[in-house]
């Protein structure tokens, strides 16, 4: 696996949810699944509090590979995902809210392990240099070789990624929101990598 900017199996994923020691807690709410689709039942996944690593959470996956954090304590946390015969998989770092219960808009996928992949992730930008959310944000092979899109969403810190076969490939990815100017980004894939990409909207004119 080559490394560039990043590691690798860290893949970008924002969402607010919610809690406190007092009886404040909010809710987290997702699916894993392999990357060829099958639900994941049984993943261990772990809730680990970044500025205190004794605080952990952890459930399992059921049957349609979806898992249910209930309640957590305010915080900011990281997530990571466990099942033997598979690449753990590990997001960035969560900021636990009050007040809401959060569904991931995207679905985790894990790898087994010996398969290759890599992954495209970036963020969205607006102005001077402030993040945008909910932007649109699609992927498409371009280099005539096969055909391939996928469509994303920004999340709260503009973050967006893309998890692709491990493959010499070219792609664009374009971005898109309400009041501004699509903008595309193309990059090429050698192999089993990571690339880090930003994309920056400008205001549509009146």
């Amino acid at each position: 696996m080559k490394f560039k900017y990043v590691i690798s199996g860290v893949i970008v994923l924002c969402a607010i949810f919610t809690g406190s020691a007092f009886g404040q807690s909010g809710s987290i709410k997702g699916k894993v699944r392999e990357q060829n689709g099958r639900s994941l039942e049984d993943v261990l996944v772990r809730a680990t509090n970044t500025r205190n690593k004794e605080s952990k959470f952890e459930i399992k996956s059921d049957s349609k590979g979806e898992f249910t954090f209930a309640e957590l304590p305010a915080g900011e946390y990281s997530l990571s995902f466990e099942k033997q015969g598979f690449k753990t998989f590990t997001t960035r770092k969560l900021e636990v809210a009050s007040g809401d219960t959060i569904k991931l808009s995207r679905v985790i996928e894990m790898a087994r392990e010996g398969e290759s992949y890599s992954v495209i992730r970036g963020a969205v930008f607006h102005g001077a240099g402030f993040t945008l959310r909910n932007a649109i944000v699609t992927l498409e092979r371009i280099d005539g070789i096969k055909k391939l899109k996928q469509d994303t969403v920004s999340q709260d810190g503009g973050e967006f990624a893309f998890r692709l076969k491990a493959e010499k490939a070219k792609y664009r990815i374009t971005a898109m929101a309400k009041g501004f100017q699509p903008a595309s980004v193309e990059i090429e894939i050698e192999s089993d990598e990571v690339r880090n990409i930003a994309i920056t909207l400008q205001q549509e004119k009146d």
